[in-house]
């Protein structure tokens, strides 16, 4: 891991964006600096899937390899393992739906099927049935499940049920309490909650594309952020008692999408293509860092010579509209600024990062290595 000897200021977190009305005008704003970097030796591009608590350790996943990689602090490569093909220590499936770090150097890995928990050699411990299906459209690092300690939070909904049904209910958004937290060890259902009745989700019931909340559990409490609903909720962890949530007030740089209501059409893909959605947030030194895509004008969405998911039209537009990230930073629940910065940000867990520094397009250039910047709040 290299030590950055400076801080790099966004001079365009002030010159792309403004301090909020509801903050007073001298409010400190503070500034996004890279603390560190992590180099890894490898031609592929590694996904981001989970961190250790104190950092000692990354895990990553190459799609193209069907590998996971464990990665230490100074981007050396611990150990790569393929468990995706036969053998007596494979998750038995293609493809995994997440995995996640574990007390006591374990690694649990879901699938569709499976719950398999393996030791940091990716030696298969233990592997069973899950009654439970996680309620999410991503695969290999979906933010549907996250261990923390003894317990395992997902969005989810039990398979013993009448799965159909509510899949083909007309208000399957908040038909079922899809929010779980189980023991990790047994799987066992400990606390549930529905989605909050204050949610876009709610007041206008339907089918949209990505149900599953953005989580993060702070100690005793867990952080939900809807990625079609602009509000932050807090709930008691892990008894999923609600205690408070705020409006985020995104302004006009967001746009509410409309939910589909025929599971046969495609019309769901479109209206996510012309909406906004929260991609993810992160606590810093005391702030919050919220980030949400924009969305392309539907008049050039009506423009498109057919309609067709995928298509190269689609994409374009896509491309064009869906990779501008807008970012809003708190403190508490007062809103100190909104605006754009030239760098996408992500996190996993407690980490706030970017494959780019400010300015650099990652893709331009090709590179014998992998970079992943770290980012902080001061």
């Amino acid at each position: 891991m290299k030590n950055f000897k400076f801080a790099l200021l966004f001079v365009g977190l002030i010159a792309c964006g403004e301090k909020t009305d509801e903050t007073q005008s001298d409010a400190y704003i503070p500034e996004l600096v890279i603390t560190d970097s992590l180099v890894i030796d490898n031609l592929t591009q590694l996904a981001f899937i989970d961190v250790k608590e104190d950092h000692s350790e990354y895990l990553f996943y190459d799609f193209k390899t069907s590998e996971f990689f464990r990665i230490g602090k100074s981007g050396e490569i611990i150990l790569k393992a393929n468990r995706s093909e036969d053998g007596k220590d494979s998750f038995r499936s293609r493809y995994f739906t997440t995995a996640h770090y574990m007390k006591n150097n374990r690694i649990l890995v879901l699938t569709h099927a499976l719950a398999s928990i393996y030791d940091l050699d990716f030696n298969l411990i233990e592997s069973k049935k899950v009654d439970f299906e996680l309620v999410t459209r991503n695969i290999g690092g979906s933010r549907a499940a996250l261990t923390s300690n003894e317990y395992l939070y997902t969005f989810s909904l039990d398979t013993n049920g009448d799965v159909q049904a509510i899949f083909g209910s007309e208000e399957f958004s908040i038909a079922y309490p899809f929010m779980t937290v189980r023991d990790i060890n047994s799987l066992d259902t400990l606390h549930s909650s529905f989605i909050p009745k204050e949610t876009q989700m709610a007041a206008n019931p339907g089918l949209y594309n990505n149900l599953d909340p953005i989580v993060k559990i702070v100690e005793d409490e867990m952080y939900v952020l809807f990625p079609n609903s602009p509000e932050m909720y807090v709930y008691d962890f892990p008894e999923l008692q609600l205690k408070t949530s705020w409006d985020l007030n995104p302004g006009d740089s967001y746009k509410q999408i409309v939910p589909n209501h025929d599971p046969s059409s495609l019309d769901g893909f479109f209206n996510s293509l012309g909406s906004s959605e929260y991609k993810s947030f992160s606590f810093s030194n005391g702030y919050l860092l919220t980030v949400f895509e924009g969305a392309a004008p539907q008049d050039e969405i009506d423009a498109l010579p057919n309609r067709t998911v995928g298509s190269p039209e689609f994409n374009e537009l896509s491309d064009k509209y869906k990779s501008k990230y807008h970012y809003q930073i708190f403190k508490g629940q007062d809103k100190l600024w909104q605006g754009d910065l030239n760098v996408n940000l992500w996190s996993v867990r407690d980490v706030l990062y970017s494959s780019a520094k400010p300015g650099e397009d990652p893709d331009e250039v090709e590179k014998d290595v992998q970079t992943i910047y770290f980012y902080e709040l001061r």
